[in-house]
């Protein structure tokens, strides 16, 4: 063990001895806001052109549920719109769709198709790199993460390798962070390290204000890094900036104004559901329309659906009607 290594691990120690005194004396969690801003990012890639995106959003919470409600614009200019949202530490649902999907149909044309997912877990690791919604959930929702911790492991919610579509979501990797004003609230700073406790993700809070009482990040900035070449007349490598996100809010305001903090799909929703995964072929995943909208279903009920759609793909096709030849009238 080195002697970095062991400046982490007492930190480490020191940090889970005063988690332990101010849990004991610590208020159960009870808080409500809603978050508004606006978010940039760019994604650096080696002999090509960088990737740029922006995002407008609100994060909606309430005690340990939470929603976050964004319109994210890509370098291309197309525009998504997203909901995702937990109120059970297991389950996040998420709906999204294109932009014109918001304005009502043309008469006689198609409905709009919004696509839904059912997630495992209480971490909304995006399966894309250029995924928006786990910089704002884990700096603006994750109060009541942090006083569940029984290690200094945390899982790189900025990874997409670390999703449940890749099948990453048991990853986590060692981390060190403060928090802004102790358990219940949200970070001030994490760092998520690689194997030579080098920071291969940073998230910084740029400023902060009380609202009710809690204090909430006016801004912050997150950095993706990866080892670099050597630095000049050294033997140690230095960090690239891979990613760049840059975070700034614009409202907070005290309340919750949702009555639900999951997302309401409309009727015809396309959902993947990803808590089944005893049901799932080595080439898809369990999905199904719903019929009503606002509807999440149960596991129970969401297997018996999947089930019925399964069981109508592996009907043979109708046979075609035999044409008798009209009677010789000779």
């Amino acid at each position: 063990m080195n002697f970095m290594t062991m400046i982490q691990r007492g930190w480490f120690l020191t940090r889970c001895l005063m988690m332990m005194a101010m849990t004991a004396t610590a208020p159960a969690w009870a808080a409500e806001y809603e978050v508004d801003g606006k978010l940039s990012q760019t994604i650096f890639r080696v002999n090509s052109s960088n990737l740029h995106a922006s995002a407008s959003f609100t994060v909606f919470v309430r005690d340990c549920g939470w929603l976050i409600q964004t319109t994210e614009t890509n370098e291309r200019g197309n525009v998504l719109l997203r909901e995702i949202g937990s109120t059970n530490a297991g389950v996040i649902c998420e709906c999204y769709h294109g932009a014109q999907a918001a304005q009502a149909p043309a008469p006689g044309g198609p409905p709009p198709q919004t696509v839904a997912t059912i997630i495992p877990g209480d971490i909304p690791v995006g399966q894309l790199d250029i995924a928006v919604t786990g910089h704002l959930w884990l700096m603006f929702a994750s109060q009541c993460y942090w006083t569940h911790l029984k290690s200094d492991r945390l899982t790189p919610v900025y990874d997409w390798h670390a999703s449940v579509a890749a099948h990453g979501d048991k990853q986590t990797v060692e981390a060190q962070w403060d928090l802004l004003s102790g358990p219940g609230s949200l970070p001030r700073e994490v760092r998520y390290l690689g194997q030579w406790e080098e920071t291969n993700g940073l998230y910084r809070v740029t400023g902060s204000n009380s609202v009710a009482g809690m204090l909430i990040p006016t801004g912050f900035f997150f950095e993706a890094r990866t080892v670099g070449p050597l630095l000049e007349n050294s033997l140690i490598h230095g960090m690239t900036v891979r990613k760049r996100v840059d975070v700034e809010v614009t409202a907070v305001r005290p309340v919750c104004s949702r009555a639900s903090l999951l997302p309401s799909p409309p009727a015809g929703t396309f959902i993947i559901d990803r808590r089944m995964p005893d049901l799932a072929a080595p080439s898809s995943v369990p999905s199904y329309r719903i019929a009503k909208a606002g509807q999440w279903p149960s596991i129970e009920e969401a297997t018996q659906m999947v089930g019925a759609v399964r069981n109508a793909n592996a009907l043979p096709p109708p046979r075609a009607p035999v044409q008798t030849p009209p009677p010789d009238i000779r």
